[in-house]
């Protein structure tokens, strides 16, 4: 009995060490290669997700910056070409009361297309009537009109284009392109 005891308790230590160490039979990778290939998967995955995530922000911000212009604006922007201008000054300032008892000075210079002789004629011939027209303008204004012009507001623009359409309705052989006015003074 105790030989068979002893086989008993042998095939007993055979079994239970077979089960502690199952055999692995078919395996294509090791444990340690099975781990660094986690790894890289890990690493190639983070890789991608950060590549998402850049391409998806740098959307965002192209969208929200400044550099992104409305669809109207892809167009070119031409400039406008500028031409030269010949100029006649005005000899004698213009000195006028204004309505509220003031009065303002101002010199101007006519702006016109170079080489315009017929017209640097015919604006030398009405230099009266261009004075009249300037007096009687000056006239129908008050010093509250000139304020604005001081704190470079638009009344000297307001009065370039009223000066313009008023010389340029005398003009027969061209137009005035441009007044500029030299000296602008409003007394007390």
């Amino acid at each position: 009995m105790s030989d068979e005891n002893i086989q008993d308790e042998d095939l007993d230590i055979d079994e239970s060490a077979a089960e502690s160490k199952p055999q692995k039979k078919g395996s294509l990778f090791s444990p340690f290669l099975i781990r660094i290939l986690i790894i890289v998967a890990s690493v190639l995955g983070m890789i991608f997700v950060s590549i998402i995530v850049f391409i998806i922000g740098a959307q965002f911000i192209k969208v929200k910056s400044p550099d992104v212009r409305p669809d109207g604006w892809d167009e070119q922007i031409l400039k406008t070409e500028r031409t030269q201008l010949e100029y006649m000054e005005v000899e004698d300032p213009f000195r006028q009361q204004l309505l509220d008892g003031k009065m303002i000075q101002l010199k101007i210079t006519l702006g016109y297309k170079m080489k315009d002789k017929a017209l640097q004629q015919e604006l030398s011939q009405i230099k009266p009537e261009i004075r009249d027209i300037i007096i009687k303008h000056l006239s129908h204004l008050s010093s509250e009109y000139f304020v604005d012009m001081e704190s470079g507001g638009s009344s000297l623009e307001k009065l370039e284009e009223d000066f313009l359409k008023q010389i340029n309705r005398l003009l027969n052989t061209g137009k005035v392109q441009r007044i500029l006015f030299q000296e602008y003074t409003l007394m007390q």
